[in-house]
């Protein structure tokens, strides 16, 4: 969760006050964050070309609305698509990264008009006036299948007329994954221009479809594959021609050379539903298999557990498959058991440790290192809670702990608040890890010193910008012009006297021998290290962001608290991830405190743009007024 961290220094958001204006429409394009995908335009604008990976290229901004009806739209256009017939563009709703509210795929013909819509409703449960701290998110994936242009995207409030208050819902059909365009194909049977797949009778059995990519995650409960297929005569009559498997916690994306080269995916997975599929059912119409997602693969549980669909031909007919949709069914839809031809869900026969993990957004990247490092991903299973647990997650926190393992717990004061303590299974083990934070080149970030009240207060809990600066809120009030402002910011020539200001130089005098307190703590180097290499490179992207190479050497310590003998590295590319946003540091603390990358001509990347220092600071004034 990328502004976890962030809140621990805010006060929690609170309702407008009566009488107060309501905002109603945001302008959201500028607020998203980019993923390693896509290239961002100056105008804010982000494309995403044909050839790259399919997975999410836009994301956030963790919007705290009123209960109420919202219509999320965009402005999209799109290149010819590789399948004509299949999705080119996924929306996801989100919250707390945990909750879907709504799921949408767009073929381009469904685009051709330049926008797309989405409408969803805030419920009470997640609501700004609710007690969950509900932070909406929506999600952009490019499937892989055309070229993409996002330049709008907006959220407005609907208006409720005079329908009553149990009315307020809006109408909405199913959520539908139409899955046969993400689905990979082996190396059987031939796709057509529009996605379709047909195989001969003639070749032999085996995976013909599998996947689907990106990795398929998906709230709990139930669901029902439509399957539209025609079969040729069957070589056995009354035998089946086709096989349907859904696996859950499949990591079937091979990294091995040679599986891939054979388009086979990885048999890593738990088998939730299977079914033989005869001739006569294909003729007769759509084919359905209804599965469950059980709760400890939920999106709801922070389980990472992608669910993947296969296809088998089985050599008995020729096969032509037309379509391959997934379902979500209401819970008045949920049968009260799975009909008989259908495997009910099989707990995971691996011997996984359990490890829970509490603390903020540091520990949410440690899990996902268990889950890159193949070697950990096989022993452990890994769940992360946020320390500050909203209450409607109190429930999964507690299954978690009382099944662990293993605790690790991030050492910071709010692990004395958490409010689930008790739940945690008798005779687990517990270990503490750090928080790592580097103050000595962000020493006016409100993490380090006061805050930027006015500007909270201006548009909390929506920031902007999530990192306040203490000093530029001080100056704010001391100095109106702006360019005044800016210039004395800019020099830092104020009295070392004026109440608010830090004087940096103590600051990273204190910085040392807080780093070197941790290491003797822990018994690690990682401060020292820290302090070895902060002046020649960049080590974290903001006070509380360490990049890859810190984030490797942390999961060398965890991984050696949790009894792990393997090696354990992690790649520059976990980098991807950290860097957005990262926070200028200001060129004068940076000569000063002898650091030989960061200037005025340095470049940060913030939501997917490269700025500047002095651009990045110009817009904070600009914007807080």
């Amino acid at each position: 969760m990328p502004d976890d961290i962030a809140r621990e220094a805010a006060p929690p958001p609170v309702p407008p006050q009566d009488g107060g204006e309501v905002q109603s429409r945001w302008r959201l394009l500028e607020r998203l964050e980019s993923a390693t995908i896509g290239m961002r335009s100056p105008d804010g604008s982000i494309t995403v070309r044909r050839g790259e990976p399919a997975g999410c290229f836009l994301y956030g901004p963790y919007l705290h609305l009123p209960e109420g009806r919202y219509r999320l739209s965009f402005r999209c256009s799109n290149g010819a698509p590789r399948l004509t017939a299949q999705p080119v563009l996924g929306v996801e709703i989100i919250v707390l990264s945990r909750f879907q509210v709504e799921w949408r795929d767009f073929t381009a013909a469904e685009l051709a008009g330049g926008v797309g819509s989405v409408d969803f409703a805030v419920s009470p449960e997640h609501s700004l006036e609710g007690e969950n701290e509900g932070r909406f998110e929506f999600r952009f994936f490019h499937l892989g299948n055309a070229d993409l242009r996002i330049t709008a995207v907006d959220v407005e409030s609907l208006p409720l007329d005079d329908v009553p208050a149990a009315e307020h819902s809006p109408p909405r059909g199913p959520r539908v994954w139409r899955m046969l365009g993400r689905l990979h194909k082996s190396w059987l049977g031939r796709r057509a221009d529009d996605g379709r797949v047909r195989v001969r009778r003639i070749e032999p059995g085996g995976v013909l479809l599998y996947g689907g990519w990106p990795y398929l995650r998906l709230p709990g409960g139930h669901y029902r594959l439509i399957l539209r297929a025609r079969s040729g005569p069957p070589r056995r009559p009354g035998q089946p021609v086709l096989g349907v498997e859904v696996l859950g916690q499949s990591r079937w994306h091979s990294r091995r050379r040679l599986m891939k080269l054979a388009r086979r995916p990885e048999t890593n997975g738990v088998q939730q539903a299977w079914r033989g599929v005869t001739a006569e059912e294909t003729l007769a119409g759509p084919v359905a298999v209804v599965f469950a997602v059980p709760s400890e693969m939920a999106l709801e549980a922070g389980a990472d557990a992608p669910f993947d669909i296969r296809l088998h031909h089985l050599g008995n007919a020729a096969l032509d498959i037309h379509s391959v949709d997934l379902v979500k069914l209401d819970d008045d839809q949920a049968p009260e058991a799975l009909p008989p031809r259908v495997a009910a869900p099989r707990l995971n026969p691996s011997a996984r440790r359990k490890i829970v993990i509490i603390g903020n957004c540091q520990s949410e990247t440690l899990r996902q290192g268990f889950v890159q490092i193949e070697p950990l991903n096989k022993r452990f299973d890994v769940r992360y809670h946020f320390v500050q647990l909203q209450k409607n997650l109190h429930e999964f926190a507690i299954r978690d702990l009382e099944t662990c393992d293993v605790l690790l717990i991030q050492d910071i004061r709010l692990w004395d608040e958490f409010p689930l303590r008790d739940a945690v299974r008798p005779g687990a083990e517990s270990h503490r890890f750090p928080l790592v934070r580097f103050a000595s080149l962000w020493p006016f970030d409100a993490w380090n010193g006061p805050g930027d009240r006015a500007a909270h207060d201006q548009e909390a809990p929506n920031l902007t910008f999530p990192y306040l600066d203490g000093l530029l809120g001080r100056l704010r009030r001391e100095i109106p012009d702006r360019e005044a402002r800016f210039e004395a910011y800019r020099t830092l020539d104020l009295p070392a006297e004026l109440p608010g200001i830090i004087n940096y130089r103590r600051l990273h005098q204190v910085e040392v021998r807080r780093l070197a307190a941790m290491d003797k703590k822990f018994d690690f180097a990682i401060g020292s290290f820290i302090l070895e290499n902060f002046q020649n490179r960049r080590l974290f992207h903001t006070t509380v962001r360490p990049n890859w190479e810190v984030f490797s050497l942390m999961m060398q310590f965890v991984a050696k608290l949790v009894g792990a003998g393997e090696p354990v590295q992690l790649t520059e590319s976990v980098d991807a991830s950290l860097r957005n946003p990262q926070v200028p540091v200001h060129p004068k603390v940076a000569r000063d405190l002898g650091v030989k990358w960061a200037d005025e001509r340095t470049r940060y990347l913030n939501r997917g743009r490269q700025v500047t220092w002095e651009s990045y600071i110009r817009s904070y004034i600009e914007h807080y007024g």
